[in-house]
């Protein structure tokens, strides 16, 4: 943060994905608006905070100093974004529980869609729904082809994430015209979108995703850093995310030296991402730290680094991660996830499902500090939990991060279902 003296601005914003969509995250950010200093959700009437721009700004009452630029800046929200979340938000009971509901889950083809689907199936199941996954390879026509076979399976609401509308457009509005709730996440739009009864994990929060690594690379080499950062624009929220590190290291880190690798769903599945990191390595061997666009893309990284002979004690960081991440993090292999709660996910997704189908609202979620941004007011007010997971913060690294604590008994309440 800063003083009238230093609003920042940044650059406008456009990422494109494959041929088929382009997805933009607005274009300035200014000085994050003050804050009240109860950071938990609230209940499902609460609107967020006014996003429009601040010249003086408050920082978490915990906050000592009076102005933050720079690494202090960075710091700050690491701070925030490491504590834990206790709160699920949520107050209104579900007023009904279709009998027999159908859960269709369009998948993606990445590993962490599946761990999402277990929640799903799990929530699904604590309603007495039968749960249905049409597993696609992540491409405009398997894509469709996925929706057209959850509309023939008659479904009571389907999920879905991470792929453009365009590439289910029509399929969308068919689910739409019979009334069918359809609950999207990591789709570059915003919460509260058409056609979606929630969009659980928006544009925004993917921009905010890349604010926090360039935050946590200033504040661990104290605005010394030299950055490969690799991930997948072919999913779009990734290419915004990959736009939020570059708005945000350029404000608190503009010394530091970032290489910008772009791959695709193949090259991870073939491993070639970390082919494209070793030769990096080798070229410029002064790298001190790795972002990567989630999780998955740390599969396998480091024994291949080691192998190479290349990258030893270089700190590497991802988002959306799974069990697999966090043994690494709880083996010294990774450093930092900025974490999706995968499973919670899932029952979220189930619980918005409901509401839509009950014509109750989702809930609009009190902004945590330092998320205020003009033209980015949908960071972190869907309704899902956001930490920052390290070695210490790891409770029990072969599960999923919960999100909160006793989430399933807590929705189950809502629902009343035991």
């Amino acid at each position: 943060m800063r003083s009238t003296s230093r609003a920042r601005l940044v650059a406008v914003l456009t990422v494109g994905a494959l041929a088929l969509v382009a997805a933009g995250c607005g274009s300035k950010k200014t000085a994050e608006t003050t804050v009240a200093p109860d950071t938990t959700a609230a209940a499902e009437t609460t609107v967020a905070p006014d996003t429009t721009a601040a010249a003086e700004t408050t920082v978490a009452p915990d906050t000592t100093a009076a102005e933050l630029t720079g690494v202090e800046l960075a710091k700050a929200r690491i701070a925030e974004f490491s504590k834990t979340p206790t709160d699920l938000g949520l107050t209104e009971a579900i007023k009904s529980i279709p009998k027999g509901a159908k859960v269709v889950y369009v998948q993606c083809s990445v590993p962490v869609c599946a761990s999402i689907g277990e929640g799903i199936k799990a929530a699904t199941e604590a309603i007495g729904g039968e749960y249905v996954a049409i597993a696609h390879q992540d491409t405009a026509d398997t894509v469709q082809a996925a929706f057209q076979q959850a509309i023939q399976a008659n479904p009571t609401m389907v999920m879905t994430s991470g792929n453009p509308r365009e590439w289910f457009a029509d399929e969308l509005k068919q689910l739409n015209d019979k009334n069918i709730p359809v609950v999207g996440w990591s789709i570059p739009e915003a919460y509260k979108t058409d056609g979606f009864a929630a969009n659980l994990v928006t544009g925004d929060d993917y921009w905010f995703n890349g604010v926090l690594f360039a935050d946590y690379v200033t504040a661990k080499t104290e605005g010394k850093g030299n950055v490969l950062f690799i991930t997948i624009p072919q999913f779009p929220v990734l290419g915004i995310e990959m736009q939020g590190f570059k708005d945000e290291i350029a404000l608190v880190c503009p010394d530091c030296k970032v290489h910008y690798d772009e791959v695709t769903v193949p090259d991870l599945i073939a491993g070639k991402h970390i082919s494209t990191l070793i030769a990096d390595l080798q070229a410029d061997p002064s790298v001190n730290f790795i972002v990567t666009g989630f999780g998955d893309m740390i599969i396998g990284l480091p024994d291949a680094l080691a192998g190479a002979g290349v990258g030893a004690g270089v700190p590497i960081i991802s988002q959306a991660g799974t069990p697999l991440n966090y043994a690494m993090i709880a083996a010294g292999q990774q450093e930092a996830d900025m974490a999706l709660p995968t499973s919670f996910l899932g029952w979220r997704a189930v619980d918005a499902g409901l509401r839509a189908l009950n014509a109750q609202d989702t809930g609009v979620f009190a902004a945590r500090p330092l998320t205020t941004f003009a033209d980015h007011a949908n960071v972190a007010i869907a309704g899902v939990p956001l930490q920052i997971l390290t070695k210490g913060a790891l409770t029990d690294p072969a599960v999923a991060w919960p999100g909160i604590e006793g989430f399933e008994a807590a929705f189950k309440a809502l629902w009343g279902v035991s």
